[in-house]
């Protein structure tokens, strides 16, 4: 305040950042309720210690759905290994050499 002028800095730029940013969903009553903040790590560890005081359920976890499970290959006769699958879904063929020498084995699923 030398020049008559006051030199003030923002408050903002002093303030430490927030170190997370969270969002709350739970149950309360049968109501979803949403809580969204920044804080720190213990402050939202208090805020679910007293959504929980207070009855607030979390939410349901949802059922994870099973992979499918794939089909094992079709084995083929005339040499026991399993075949390819072909560019049509669901066929198969063998990629082996025939027995005879005339080619590729003729054994398709």
């Amino acid at each position: 305040m030398t020049n008559g002028t006051l030199n003030v800095a923002p408050i903002e730029s002093k303030q430490p950042a927030p170190a997370c940013r969270f969002t709350i969903q739970a149950t309360l009553r049968g109501f979803p309720i949403t809580i969204e903040g920044e804080g720190r790590v213990a402050d939202l560890k208090i805020i679910i210690d007293r959504l929980l005081d207070s009855g607030a359920e979390p939410p349901a976890a949802k059922p994870s759905t099973p992979e499918p499970t794939k089909k094992a290959a079709p084995v083929c006769p005339d040499h026991g290994a399993p075949m390819k699958a072909s560019r049509k879904p669901g066929a198969y063929f063998c990629p082996r050499q025939a027995e005879n020498g005339s080619g590729y084995c003729p054994h398709k699923a």
